[in-house]
């Protein structure tokens, strides 16, 4: 067969998360960077696709935003990196006793903070090449009235968004496990991918983007006027950004994914199933592992 079975599904999984686990922690913050950058180059790109496609009305114009936007998973599941809100997909190996929850917590920790860093240098690249006015300005138009829907969205509503949104991405990280070719992993970051975008969920690694690019936007008074957000546009702020959507949105993510995708399967397939053994945490034989 040319794919794998639920149960080779979970115990690749697993082996995974444990293999991820023993990266030095200078490699997990480059390849967190790279995700970063990835996803927000699908988010940049989905923006730049969809953002004056309003004639063929909205639902629509969100099936070409998320089409768009799935290429950025493509990048961190086929090229290689590290993806926080994929990696919450560890808490299987943490339950099989194959990881400590300070194994997990530290590569959430390091490669967290290198998706952070990816996102906001390709918004911060974005804004120097000048492409927020493109189309008569009609681009950063768009990066900035996502920002402020995004920031005037109510904490539970960020929550919970966020909750399908990583129930679906880590569907998607999960049936790349499945696929032994390049076609099949675009298909299984392709359908997912695509559904939680034009449902309108939210990501924290891709409102890492999102968010500062719209800052960087609010900073052109062009821009400004083509959005046509009026005093809404002071709504959008470091505080309003971090507070009221990046906390709620990476909470979110972590119980969407670690509930519905992490506990489940690793219920069903791996809780019983002798050919995962249960073992010492990594940090307590990461002096053995060679790097």
């Amino acid at each position: 067969m040319n794919y794998c079975t639920p149960p080779e599904i979970a115990q690749n999984c697993v082996e995974a998360q444990v293999k991820r686990a023993t990266m030095p922690a200078g490699k997990l913050f480059i390849l967190g960077i790279l995700a970063g950058c990835f996803i927000a180059f699908g988010a940049e790109g989905s923006t730049m696709a969809a953002h004056d496609l309003t004639s063929l009305g909205a639902g629509w114009q969100r099936f070409i935003t998320g089409s768009v936007f799935s290429v950025g998973l493509m990048y961190v599941v086929i090229c290689g990196a590290e993806l926080f809100t994929g990696n919450v997909l560890m808490l299987t190996a943490l339950f099989s006793r194959r990881l400590s929850l300070y194994d997990v917590l530290r590569n959430w920790t390091i490669v967290l903070a290198g998706n952070l860093v990816g996102a906001v240098l390709i918004a911060w690249i974005m804004y120097m090449t000048g492409l927020f006015k493109f189309n008569n300005n009609l681009l950063g138009a768009s990066a900035l009235a996502i920002a402020v829907t995004k920031v005037n969205l109510t904490w539970s509503e960020v929550f919970f968004r966020a909750i399908l949104c990583n129930w679906l991405v880590g569907l998607a990280v999960w049936m790349s496990f499945s696929s032994k070719d390049i076609i099949s992993k675009v298909a299984t970051c392709y359908i997912p991918i695509m559904t939680f975008v034009m449902s309108g969920f939210e990501h924290s690694i891709a409102n890492m983007y999102y968010l500062p690019a719209g800052l960087f936007a609010k900073t052109l008074p062009a821009v400004v006027e083509a959005s046509k957000l009026g005093a809404k546009v002071d709504t959008l702020t470091i505080e309003t950004m971090v507070m009221g959507n990046w906390i709620p949105a990476i909470l979110g993510n972590i119980v969407g994914l670690g509930v519905f995708v992490a506990t489940f399967y690793w219920y069903s397939y791996i809780r019983d199933t002798a050919a995962i053994p249960s073992g010492k945490s990594v940090s307590s034989i990461a002096a053995t592992v060679k790097k």
